[in-house]
């Protein structure tokens, strides 16, 4: 039991990612998940304390559950938020920190391109650039719960177990139907 609780994050994880492939027409409307990581990640450097990324998570968490109840795209409003937080990393002191949290500012925008396009191209092409984009940053998970960087370990934990199992069903889910 005690181990249990010790991976609570993977466990939350888990359950996350179950929750999201059921009833899942195809993985583009999971690139969303992927984009959000990226862009709390880059909130999370740029303030310089990785454990705002939980508050950034909730909060993002909130706004999305309110765009979907008044059947509105997060997507300008994740844009905008993107574009305006890699503006202010730029001309702040993020390219002058650390290389992981300097590297948040390229991740948002790669993740970033990388989910938009999931979303704009046909089901079948735009669900494995979503698994890309949600692989791609769980591998930058993978990285930062090792070097205990940018966001706190239970965030990279969680968000680790969350993009490359959902990556994975992704593809999976490409290849059977």
């Amino acid at each position: 039991m005690s181990f249990l609780l010790h991976r609570w994050p993977t466990l939350l994880g888990l359950l996350v990612m179950a929750q999201s492939v059921i009833g899942m027409a195809d993985g583009r409307d999971q690139a969303v998940i992927a984009f959000v990581a990226a862009l709390i990640y880059l909130g999370a450097a740029l303030v310089d304390r990785p454990v705002t990324v939980w508050i950034l998570f909730g909060a993002s968490v909130v706004a999305l559950f309110a765009i979907k109840a008044f059947d509105l795209s997060p997507w300008p409003a994740l844009i905008g938020g993107a574009v305006t937080l890699v503006a202010v990393a730029l001309v702040g002191d993020l390219p002058g920190r650390q290389p992981l949290e300097m590297a948040q500012i390229p991740v948002m925008v790669v993740v970033g391109a990388v989910s938009v396009a999931a979303v704009t191209l046909s089901p079948e092409l735009g669900g494995y650039l979503a698994a890309l984009a949600l692989i791609g940053h769980g591998t930058l998970d993978v990285i930062l719960w090792r070097a205990r960087k940018v966001v706190v370990r239970s965030m990279a934990e969680f968000c680790a177990a969350l993009d490359l199992t959902l990556g994975a069903a992704i593809i999976v889910f490409q290849v059977v139907s």
